[in-house]
């Protein structure tokens, strides 16, 4: 069986009423129990002072593996981890992803064991039951590994502990349940499990409001259909393929995330379309609706309505507005639109209000042409924005009050003050604050890519400047461009975010200066010393790290870099999937099958970045065949499970170069 993925966002509650509301929400945000008294571990990494495994765990973790597989989100969970400080099962559920999709759970699991053993006495029973459904998920799909005359023992340990964590929560764990209903729909059926894994999974399905992130049902619906195949009800088995979005490709890993990527639509970060009332009956935000969120103001004499940029397609912004009113139909019209910056994603549909609501007007930066004009290009790859998008949607956009310096305005009865600062990501970035509401509107100030990855920005210093500018203002609502950014950068973890992030930057200009490479840096696992204690940060600091590296390295080196060894200099050969190719066949002797079980065991051991950058080339030398494409999507798959939460562009790319659609859920329950 493949094993659960990461989540990462903020739960998600659909009409609820608010005390239930509030437990779904708190699921994933366990009580802090007593903080373990392990002494800070450090050692030089590179050329700073880096935080290692805490003691106990290091020797396991630390120990050279040459034929280990790198994967630096593991090696960081292993890292922070250690010091049993985290209560969010958010990242236990990432690590215990990344342990599957590297195929290493004979590692995850005695890491797991002693996480129990050493912390587990200082856990709440809702974190530990979590830390232990990632065990029995972890022994259950490394149970074909273990030796026949073992197996069946090891099985049933993998059960018990299981039902162990089903019990510590009485059974109302939707998490537990999950991991209940992967694992017993999966195992074969001499044990008796099916009963089970239909009553698990049909529990989910029933109360979708304990969905804990957006999509995180997919895999709940992908197993029912495959139990009801496998019992002959064709019908019910459709249904629920359908109800997965996978009912035309079935993926080759667990992904239960949020992004989709079409053909006709482009990319979203929401499975479905939902409207998340932030503050009820005020402040709206619309996630499903193109590739960034898009959010509605109500002001405080109900006359007017305020639209925070201006999403990624005319079609697109209009379908949000009208989903709006269809929950809101009394909404007055648009009249004033603030764009936070000028990236495709976030004017893309201004058209729309231009032409439905010609008097509203338009507030963005004065330096907005600059970013327009970096952002009109003709990408290689079509599924971020969608197979109709037209660039002058772009280019027609300008402001009618172009802002330079700080203003305060008011628009019906409600005051906004407009912060111009250097993003993270552009340099024409816009804050709006609502002070009444106690939310301002940041944009993408801290995009962990820090500009689109495919051209050069980002702005290192600039995004401290921005942080520094959010956190003076004490707002309660800190509200990004993309709600995954919302739920990773709020108040407190911004606050966090901001120490760590600075030291992150200088110790890579330290490194570049001295001959290292963004990728020498990267395998350096550098995590900031202090961090153990900050688990609010622990994730916040994840989606951005290796961006950071390698952004900040992309803005201090030229045509080529050097490596540190001086035998690995990048930008020095002219190496394309046709050479690999010949690799294959010329020098190596390989045929088609020998090359395909190469790439098999490839991915037996985890290197998947390998694994498909060979798939691809003997494709292109040996023909497609069925089991090259096969091996190319699985690479592919396991590589977009991995990165599903924290890298759109990513997971997108990996996409588009296998061919295969990700579709939308179709529509539940969708107001959170």
């Amino acid at each position: 069986m493949q094993g659960p993925s990461d989540v990462i966002a903020a739960p998600v509650a659909r009409d609820l009423p608010n005390q239930e509301q509030s437990v779904a929400r708190d699921r994933l945000r366990a009580s802090s129990p007593p903080k373990p008294d392990i002494r800070t571990a450090t050692e030089l990494r590179g050329l700073v002072e880096s935080l290692v495994p805490a003691e106990g765990f290091a020797d396991h973790l630390t120990s050279p593996n040459p034929d280990r597989s790198f994967h630096a989100p593991l090696h960081f969970f292993e890292t922070v981890m250690s010091y049993g400080r985290n209560t969010d099962p958010r990242a236990t559920l990432l690590m215990l992803n990344g342990y599957l999709n590297a195929n290493q759970q004979a590692v995850g699991i005695p890491f797991f064991d002693r996480l129990l053993s050493t912390h587990g006495a200082n856990m709440t029973d809702d974190v530990r039951a979590v830390y232990l459904a990632a065990l029995a998920i972890l022994r259950a799909t490394h149970a074909e590994r273990v030796p026949l005359h073992r197996r069946i023992p090891w099985v049933l340990k993998s059960f018990r502990i299981l039902e162990e964590a089903r019990r510590i929560t009485r059974g109302e764990d939707p998490v537990v349940r999950w991991a209940a209903g992967q694992i017993y729909a999966q195992v074969p059926f001499f044990f008796g499990k099916k009963k089970q894994a239909y009553e698990d999974l049909n529990w989910l399905a029933e109360r979708p409001e304990t969905e804990p992130v957006f999509g995180f049902y997919r895999e709940v619906y992908r197993q029912l259909a495959r139990l009801h195949e496998s019992d002959g009800r064709k019908d019910l088995a459709e249904a629920f393929w359908r109800r997965s979005g996978f009912d035309s490709y079935r993926p080759n890993a667990m992904l239960m995330g949020w992004f989709t990527a079409t053909v006709d639509a482009g990319a979203t970060m929401a499975p479905e379309p939902v409207l998340d009332e932030i503050l009820p009956g005020r402040v709206f935000a619309l996630y499903g609706f193109g590739y960034s969120d898009i959010y509605f103001v109500l002001s405080d004499d109900g006359t007017e309505l305020l639209a925070l940029d201006a999403g990624t397609q005319p079609h697109s912004l209009r379908a949000a507005h009208e989903y709006l009113l269809s929950h809101h139909p009394d909404l007055p019209p648009v009249t004033k639109v603030f764009i936070t910056h000028s990236h495709w994603d976030h004017i893309g549909g201004h058209s729309y209000i231009r032409q439905v609501f010609p008097e509203a007007v338009f507030y963005g930066r004065d330096n907005y042409q600059a970013v327009v004009d970096r952002v009109d290009r003709h990408h290689s790859y079509s599924l971020f924005r969608g197979r109709d998008f037209d660039h002058r949607w772009v280019t027609a956009y300008a402001p009618d009050v172009p802002v330079g310096d700080r203003l305060e305005l008011t628009a019906g009865g409600t005051s906004i003050e407009l912060v111009p600062v250097t993003g993270g990501e552009t340099e024409d970035a816009l804050l709006v604050h609502f002070p009444g509401l106690a939310t301002i509107f940041v944009g993408d100030i801290v995009m962990p890519w820090y500009g689109e990855p495919w051209i050069n920005e980002g702005f290192m210093d600039g995004a401290v400047e921005s942080i520094d500018a959010v956190l003076t203002r004490r707002p309660k609502h800190i509200l990004h461009g993309h709600h995954p950014l919302t739920a990773l950068y709020g108040p407190e973890q911004l606050a966090a975010f901001r120490e760590h992030y600075v030291w992150l930057v200088d110790a890579v200009r330290k490194h570049i200066s001295h001959g290292y490479s963004a990728k020498d840096i990267i395998r350096l696992n550098l995590v900031p010393p202090g961090l153990q204690d900050q688990p609010e940060a622990y994730l916040s600091f994840l989606a951005a790290r290796d961006n950071v590296i390698a952004r900040t390295a992309d803005h201090m080196v030229g045509i080529w870099q050097e490596d540190r060894t001086g035998q690995d200099p990048q930008g020095l050969d002219t190496l394309v999937s046709t050479d690999f190719g010949r690799l294959l066949e010329r020098y190596l002797g390989l045929s088609a099958n020998q090359a395909a079980r190469a790439i098999r065991k490839m991915i037996r051991d985890g290197d998947n970045e390998l694994a498909l950058k060979f798939a691809i080339a003997a494709e292109q030398r040996f023909g497609p065949s069925k089991a090259l494409t096969a091996l190319k999507c699985e690479a592919a798959d396991r590589l977009r499970s991995a990165i599903q939460f924290f890298d759109p562009f990513r997971f997108v790319t990996y996409t588009e170069m296998i061919g295969q659609e990700h579709k939308p859920m179709p529509e539940s329950s969708n107001t959170a």
